[in-house]
């Protein structure tokens, strides 16, 4: 059992913001992670033949908080035109994401969607799964990360 001694109210709540953005950075290093993972998992499990390398390069995503963003992965590869519009894409969907933290994961190109739903194509369902699967284990990692600093 850990027990602390503090003098006033100013104190008190230094130390809980300190606590409260340690939580934070770990919070956001994990989701950062998360949709690297994630990002990683949609290009290498895609069920489609990229010709141009457009649909691969607008895959990417962002961590956000309170509709900022502090992380972003992706839209890095491919063809330049994917890139582009994977950014614009993403940049599009900030704005209805104005609280708390979000992550965000897209494939920019607007054929992504024919791919999966005409062509049974894998493009980010596959991940989106793997999403589902992954933020329940993050999130429990977050709790046992937050255990050991009490």
């Amino acid at each position: 059992m850990n027990s602390f001694r503090m003098a006033n109210k100013k104190q008190v709540s230094k130390y809980l913001l300190t606590f409260s953005n340690i939580i934070e950075d770990v919070l956001i290093r994990e989701l950062e992670i998360l949709v690297a993972n994630l990002e990683n998992h949609a290009k290498l499990t895609a069920g489609y033949e990229d010709q141009t390398s457009n649909l691969k390069g607008s895959i990417g995503g962002v961590v956000l908080k309170d509709g900022r963003i502090v992380s972003k992965k992706g839209f890095d590869s491919g063809g330049a035109e994917g890139n582009t519009t994977g950014i614009e894409f993403i940049n599009s969907l900030i704005g209805y994401n104005t609280k708390g933290f979000v992550i965000i994961l897209v494939a920019g190109m607007e054929y992504a969607t024919y791919q999966e739903n005409f062509h049974n194509n894998n493009v980010l369902k596959k991940s989106e799964l793997k999403m589902k699967r992954e933020l329940p284990k993050v999130l429990s990692k977050l709790k046992l990360k937050i255990d050991k600093i009490k």
